[in-house]
């Protein structure tokens, strides 16, 4: 294995220059987007319990929902992309998303809903590992985590401004009753209908990704995509990202149940957010130290937050280790895509980054199912768990990547060496 597939370079990979007006595009519409999915994510459960009077197990089916979306269509839609191309797709999932948001506002029942956020999760299984694998193509290795930095970024300071505007349109809706939660649903689809308009016009997929596609070749089994590596990132995945799912079904019902506001929910949202917007900096880091250890270090800071908040019951202790919490995920994720991206052939940049979403969607959809069952049993402590769980997949995964990082490191001091000798020889 001291050659595995990802380092087998492509004839027609890579840009001379990271196209930054182009990530500029991406990142002004991922900041847009992320407005509308911030503006309607704290207020669905408690719109759902509310105004639809579903119980918590049936908010549970509704956000595993979305789950099940992106759980079965990211990986065919990621491996779609490297075939057709990321634009196609990126525009197509952002315009789903746009019309299945804007039916929240045709019925008040229930087991809508669970249509409406699988069409959600359709749309955004279109989207992310496309633009996940667009941003590596746009960007040369020594400036990747500085990209993927400010994607983070852009995409934070949407969820920053989304509770902000659902604030104001929640009032603007009359403060309380169903059409105070209709106007930031609406606002959500109609941000997003503009982001598809805007990226169908401005986005231009890179030369050598065009040129890589026309060359056609047979998709290698999953298997042989599948190293040591890339295993241990999706085990990394899969471990955190139940978190995400008990987050998404218990995260405003055991606020509200300590005694929160609707609008402290939100705040808390923006206690986290705020600090991703120094996420950029976590890029220019990443790119200059170890990818690794920035990692590492941000999400193990991660998964102890989630203990603490199963555990307290301090509403201002939820607030500042919202910020903490944060800041370890905007010096942390950068340099985990950009790692990433190190290990995954270029080819086929879409089909593993669909397989990690795979991963995420699948346990995300464990942890809605689960959640709501061992809510009953243990309160707040559920959320404790999946901190718990997301720790034991990083204490699995850092051996390998440690050895992986360390070869990455070795082989890339080894071709500036030879840029060197090449060039003095001249």
């Amino acid at each position: 294995m001291n050659t595995p597939l990802a380092s087998k370079q492509d004839p027609a990979s890579g840009p001379e220059r990271t196209q930054w007006i182009q990530l500029a595009v991406i990142c002004t519409a991922n900041f847009v987007v992320w407005s509308g999915f911030g503006a309607i994510l704290p207020y669905l459960p408690v719109f759902l319990q509310e105004q639809a009077h579903a119980s918590v197990w049936l908010i549970g089916v509704v956000a595993s929902a979305y789950f099940v979306g992106t759980f079965a269509f990211s990986a065919p839609l990621g491996r779609l992309s490297d075939s057709v191309g990321r634009k196609p797709m990126i525009v197509a999932g952002v315009s789903f998303f746009a019309v299945a948001t804007v039916l929240f506002v045709s019925t008040t029942h229930p087991a809508w809903f669970i249509l409406f956020r699988l069409l959600e999760g359709i749309g955004a299984a279109a989207v992310t590992p496309a633009g996940q694998a667009l941003v590596a193509e746009l960007t040369c290795e020594g400036e990747r985590s500085r990209a993927y930095g400010w994607l983070t970024t852009s995409q934070f300071g949407g969820l920053v401004a989304g509770p902000v505007f659902a604030w104001a349109l929640y009032g603007l809706g009359g403060g309380h009753g169903k059409w105070a939660f209709y106007s930031v649903f609406l606002f959500g689809s109609a941000l997003s209908a503009l982001t598809a308009i805007a990226l169908m016009i401005l986005v231009r997929e890179p030369e050598h990704a065009r040129r890589r596609r026309a060359v056609k070749v047979k998709h290698p089994p999953y298997r042989t995509l599948i190293t040591r590596p890339v295993l241990a990132f999706l085990v990394i995945a899969a471990s955190g990202n139940f978190a995400l799912g008990v987050f998404e079904v218990l995260w405003s019902l055991w606020l509200r149940h300590l005694g929160a506001s609707v609008r402290f929910v939100g705040l808390t949202w923006i206690a986290f957010s705020v600090p991703m917007l120094l996420a950029w900096v976590g890029g220019y880091l990443a790119d200059r130290y170890s990818r690794w250890a920035l990692m590492f270090s941000g999400y193990t800071v991660a998964g102890f937050a989630w203990i603490t908040y199963g555990v307290t019951r301090n509403l201002v202790l939820f607030l500042i280790v919202n910020v903490i919490e944060g800041l370890a995920v905007a010096w942390s994720y950068p340099a985990k895509q950009a790692f990433f991206v190190q290990v995954v052939p270029e080819r086929w940049l879409g089909s593993v980054q669909g397989l990690e979403q795979t991963c995420l969607q699948a346990a995300a959809l464990i942890g809605t199912l689960i959640a709501p069952l061992l809510y009953g049993v243990l309160s707040g402590y559920v959320i404790s768990l999946a901190g718990a769980i997301s720790l034991f997949g990083l204490v699995f995964a850092a051996p390998t990547l440690r050895a992986e990082h360390k070869r990455q490191r070795a082989r890339a001091d080894e071709q500036a060496a030879v840029t060197v000798h090449v060039s003095s020889g001249r």
